[in-house]
């Protein structure tokens, strides 16, 4: 009897075991895949022109996408650094545009996407160019990562004809202003204030580096060099920003403008007036004629070197100390009057003996901005910009060489001639 419970027993859970293991699938069960159709693609070109036709030639606020429309391009800035917050940046070959996230997070610089437009609404927040109301997940395909966009070299002046919206762009030669030195970027915990500071180029143009207290960077003291900078270009109202990606993307490792090695300085202060100027160093030398380069010193503070021309063949040479090249730069200004011809170069000798008659030896024009004037009158005092001399190294020797021949004169002032390395 006992034996026939065990055998009732152990069938019980054979036909149980059977029953249990011919549920079991092969296979796992897998989510369902998200498909985003993908319809007509269009370019950024072709949005932009959209708002045009749809929204600006109706006089509307937006544009809805109501058709299967793609677009495909690179995320050129994310909002990981928390300098936007649930934003992106794209950019093609043509343009770039913002998108306004739903939520924050999912896309990364370098990410090469294709954007589903059906339902999302393309609208001008500001002055800036967007799609708002995106879904990471239900209007972005990832195609490819690691796509980074290159920059493009521009200028200030160029940032403000709008071609460059919303674009990765790199800046040369640029630092920030003065009054910005010393300080962060925005204003970190517990504040998180955003902030704008100045950007400045070489010719005084400004622009706005727009950064959020919640940037990683925030807290960052500014770079107080000059040098280059990668950013994406924004709007604001009237207001053009930049908005840097990273702190590291700001490479100002070279001198603030102005702050250079001054090898020669010459202001003519202790010219006497009227007389030929004869400097330390310095050689005054007509080689035609017999015109030299004269003082004027009014004893008011107006002091310079001055060569008038009578009409006669002339050639003149003020010849600078002999200098010793080494990456150099000069820089000078110059006023011309009753200008009928005569010619002022700047030139420069590599074999010059610093003795002899210049004419003798071989001398260089250097391209250089010199003063203009009418035939009867006299021009404004004019700078010559920053003459590039590092193609020469060794001991040279730089001079004015004022030219005419019968006939031809003309009036050349020279001031604040200044010899330095950057």
């Amino acid at each position: 009897m006992k034996r026939m419970k065990y055998k009732l027993v152990f069938a019980v859970l054979t036909i149980q075991l059977v029953a249990f293991y011919s549920c079991i699938h092969n296979e796992f069960d897998e989510p369902p895949i998200n498909v985003i159709p993908e319809g007509t693609y269009l370019n950024l070109d072709q949005i932009y022109q959209i708002y045009t036709d749809s929204v600006l030639g109706l006089g509307k606020q937006s544009y809805k996408f109501t058709e299967d429309f793609s677009v495909t391009a690179v995320v050129v800035m994310d909002d990981k650094s928390g300098n936007i917050y649930k934003s992106a940046y794209i950019q093609d070959g043509s343009k770039g545009i913002n998108l306004h996230l739903m939520s924050s997070g999912g896309l990364y610089e370098g990410d090469s996407v294709r954007v589903y437009l059906k339902g999302l609404i393309l609208s001008e927040y500001a002055g800036m160019m967007q799609l708002d109301s995106v879904d990471v997940d239900k209007n972005i395909i990832k195609i490819a990562t690691l796509r980074n966009m290159p920059p493009e070299t521009v200028t200030i002046d160029q940032i403000f004809t709008g071609q460059y919206l919303a674009k990765v762009v790199r800046l040369e030669n640029v630092q920030f202003s003065d009054d910005d030195l010393g300080t962060t970027y925005a204003v970190g915990s517990p504040s998180y204030i955003t902030q704008n500071k100045m950007l400045v180029d070489e010719n005084g143009q400004e622009i706005i580096v727009r950064t959020s207290g919640y940037a990683s960077f925030a807290e960052r003291t500014i770079p107080s060099g000059r040098g280059y900078l990668i950013a994406v270009v924004s709007k604001y109202n009237a207001d053009w920003q930049l908005l840097i990606r990273s702190a590291y993307e700001v490479n100002f490792n070279q001198r603030r403008f102005g702050d250079v090695d001054t090898v020669l300085y010459q202001n003519f202060h202790s010219v006497v007036n009227a007389q030929a100027v004869s400097l330390s160093g310095w050689q005054n030398i007509a080689t035609t004629g017999v015109l030299q380069w004269m003082g004027f010193n009014n004893g008011d503070g107006a002091e310079y070197a001055k060569i008038e021309g009578t009409g006669a063949e002339s050639t003149t040479y003020l010849i600078l100390p002999q200098q010793v090249m080494n990456n150099s730069f000069l820089r000078f200004q110059t006023r011309a009057g009753n200008l009928q011809n005569a010619v002022l170069e700047l030139v420069i000798s590599t074999d010059y003996d610093g003795s002899a008659n210049p004419q003798d030896f071989n001398w260089t024009i250097v391209p250089a901005t010199f003063g203009t004037a009418p035939t009867s009158g006299y021009g404004s005092w004019t700078q010559s910009g920053a003459v590039n001399l590092t193609s020469y190294s060794g001991n040279v020797y730089i001079a004015f060489r004022y030219k005419a021949e019968a006939g031809q004169k003309g009036v050349f002032l020279l001031d604040d001639i200044l010899l330095y390395k950057e």
